[in-house]
């Protein structure tokens, strides 16, 4: 920082995660790039022109190069989403769950700016994964890799702290039903996770901080700080370009921006005649997605297919407390319902409750949630029409993703 009396920049420090901007400071110096060629701070108290003309807007190179970091890492969640697919189960589970997300418009517009986006997305997919790898097989090499994922998600954006929150607390909770189950059917239970869980926690925090130096002077008051500068923030934007009047506004916009999910490509009015000509050529490019729900009747499709999704991951629970007897299904999936359920519904209420205004960008976590159920509805349709149609050959199954 080359000026560390300013109050902007500072602010800007402790609320911006940090993977991105050590990843882009990087992907500059291996081209070359100096410290003379970055722009200053973008001032939105002036026009376009003025930051042009006044050293306030990044070069074209510049941008560009920063634009790879998160780009990069978006394409390696599209991976992370394949395998979440494959922990589900089902045939096309992970080839539908990770088309939706490599072409979800949305994604793909944020995910390929310079932006914190990409690692959020990546590091957040990858923390679930890295969790149902410990349900499913604990070991301290798998904790660790809890940990470390779990804090590098942190450092990339402290929303990321949702998904962690689910997971951690989704542990939690499994280990407590397999105390309460082993009381009915003497089942085994995992205790080892507990202390494996306090280990991962540990991980979690020593790499969150090693990642963030301005935490390092006091991490609790630094905590505060950065809660209160969230708070000002959300409240200074929806003041200035208008926030939900009420729940019935945030229902709304949530069913706007997670079923359609028509690409927003400014959040400021009167941004189309400055770039309108970029979005025209974004618009003819084959790589700006495509929109799912789009429309009102594709929005109820996927609706229908997530309501399958859900059917298929309460369906064992349901028939076990029913019937009260063993569902293989509780067993064979070893936690991995149990935790992507509660995920998903975390993504889902936090973004629907606790976003502000209708920003796109801030709905970014619960398009992978949706297409993860949405695919297991869809999957297990499928599937029905398969069972109906004249017995023949089986085909190979694909084979499974290495496990950590």
């Amino acid at each position: 920082n080359t000026n560390p009396t300013n109050r902007a920049e500072q602010e800007l420090r402790l609320i911006n995660g940090t993977i991105n901007k050590y990843l882009i400071g990087l992907a500059w110096h291996s081209v070359g790039l100096q410290l003379s060629d970055i722009n200053e701070q973008w001032d939105w108290g002036a026009d376009w022109n003025y930051n042009q003309q006044n050293g306030h807007a990044p070069s074209a190179d510049l941008l560009q190069v920063g634009r790879w970091p998160s780009a990069l890492l978006l394409a390696g969640s599209v991976v992370v989403m394949f395998a979440l697919g494959r922990a589900l189960g089902g045939r096309s589970t992970p080839y539908l769950a990770s088309l939706y997300y490599a072409l979800n418009p949305a994604l793909l517009l944020n995910g390929r700016r310079a932006m914190m986006e990409g690692s959020f997305m990546f590091f957040s997919l990858l923390t679930v994964l890295a969790g149902i790898w410990l349900l499913r097989q604990p070991s301290l090499r798998r904790t660790i890799l809890l940990g470390l994922v779990s804090g590098a998600a942190l450092a990339s954006k402290h929303t990321a702290l949702f998904t962690v929150a689910a997971v951690f607390v989704g542990i939690l909770l499994y280990l407590i039903y397999q105390g309460l189950r082993s009381q009915d059917d003497s089942s085994e239970v995992d205790y080892v996770l507990l202390p494996y869980l306090v280990v991962a926690a540990v991980v979690m925090g020593g790499t969150f901080f090693a990642l963030n130096p301005a935490w390092w002077n006091g991490p609790l008051e630094r905590a505060e700080t950065v809660l209160s500068l969230r708070e000002d923030l959300l409240a200074g934007q929806s003041a200035v370009f208008g926030g939900y009047a009420g729940l019935s506004d945030q229902i709304g916009g949530f069913l706007r921006q997670s079923l359609l999910v028509l690409p927003q490509y400014y959040e400021v009015e009167g941004w189309a005649n400055v770039i309108g000509g970029s979005i025209n050529r974004y618009e003819a490019s084959i790589w700006r997605g495509v929109s799912v729900g789009g429309n009102a009747v594709g929005g109820l499709l996927l609706c229908g297919m997530m309501a399958g999704g859900v059917w298929i991951l309460l369906k064992p629970v349901i028939s076990r407390v029913l019937r009260r007897q063993e569902v293989a299904a509780v067993h064979d999936w070893k936690g991995t319902a149990w935790l992507i359920g509660l995920w998903a519904l975390t993504m889902i209420m936090t973004t629907l409750l606790l976003t502000p205004l209708e920003w796109q960008r801030y709905y970014l976590p619960v398009y992978p949630a949706i297409g993860l159920i949405a695919a297991l509805g869809l999957n297990h349709a499928l599937d029905d029409l398969r069972a109906r149609k004249p017995a023949q050959q089986p085909s190979a199954a694909p084979t499974s993703l290495p496990e950590f």
